[in-house]
């Protein structure tokens, strides 16, 4: 299991690069069309390179839910079976990792914005540095250091109710899904709007369930290996169909709204994600392309 996570994560470290590629693609595919002169009177919707893009997007959304997954697996592989919990000086550990690079490059940003002349104040640093806001990219960063000092909380209940933790995260995780879709499908209400912008990415409550789950499966290994057993399949199908069936959905979102979307997750994707992290682990005997340098890469996961 723990080389099928390995290979997960590499896969997923590949994916988030393809991920923000294409939407840097998009970016030159829209805004900056007044750019090439026999682009400026086209619009590319539909286009094939339009739709190569959003397949780009699609296939790859499981990478930031498959992180969260792996976080949780190994905040209970490091627990162990003979602690009650997490030991505090491990949370600091995993923190201090992540807070030396991270503060190293938002310093770096920060010396940018300066060069450029966007001098928030010290308050506006502190702001950005807080939430990762420095970067669209930053936003990471926080939210797992969040997870991480909840972790020692949410393993007592991993261990003894798994069930209750998965239906509560799940449902806070659903509540702040459901407060985005009126924006996504077009809402012209002010309140619902505001509503839609309400949760930032960076707090805790928007992974809070793909943590959980990978804390869940850490201390339930053979009931995780005997549904994966049982649905293979099932898994594999779902991931497959529910590609175009997500990009389906975006699409018609998009065209209701009069403005461009920021990317967020909906019901599709996180059912995808789900199946395609479980499917990835329900092979665990088959032979998977790159396999070996994979498993190395995901073994040095940020």
């Amino acid at each position: 299991m723990v080389r099928r996570l390995l290979y997960l994560s590499g896969l997923a470290i590949f994916a988030v690069i393809i991920f923000h590629a294409a939407g840097l693609g998009f970016i030159a595919m829209f805004s900056w069309a007044h750019r090439y002169a026999d682009a400026a009177s086209a619009d590319p919707t539909g286009s094939l390179s339009y739709w190569l893009l959003r397949a780009e997007e699609q296939i790859t959304v499981f990478a930031i839910p498959a992180f969260m997954f792996i976080s949780g697996f190994f905040v209970a592989f490091a627990t162990g079976r003979a602690q009650r919990t997490l030991a505090w000086s491990s949370v600091s550990a995993r923190i201090k990792n992540l807070l030396i690079p991270y503060t190293l490059w938002t310093l770096v940003l920060f010396a940018l914005a300066f060069v450029q002349g966007r001098r928030p104040g010290l308050l506006g640093y502190a702001q950005m540095y807080l939430t990762g806001s420095v970067s669209p990219a930053y936003y990471y960063v926080p939210l797992l250091i969040q997870l991480y000092l909840l972790a020692p909380f949410l393993i007592p209940a991993a261990r003894k109710k798994p069930i209750t933790l998965l239906v509560i995260t799940g449902l806070i995780q659903l509540a702040v899904m459901v407060s985005y879709y009126p924006l996504l499908l077009g809402a012209q209400n002010p309140q619902l709007i505001a509503l839609g912008q309400l949760v930032p990415k960076w707090l805790f409550i928007t992974r809070i369930f793909a943590f959980s789950s990978g804390i869940v499966a850490g201390f339930h290994l053979s009931a995780l290996k005997a549904f994966l057993d049982k649905y293979r399949t099932g898994l594999i199908v779902a991931t497959v169909a529910l590609i175009p069936i997500g990009m389906i959905e975006w699409e018609l979102m998009a065209r209701r709204s009069t403005e461009w979307l920021a990317h967020r997750e909906t019901f599709v994707d996180v059912l995808y994600s789900a199946a395609f992290i479980l499917a990835i682990l329900a092979v665990s005997q088959a032979t998977l392309p790159f396999a070996r340098s994979l498993e190395t890469l995901g073994s040095r996961t940020y």
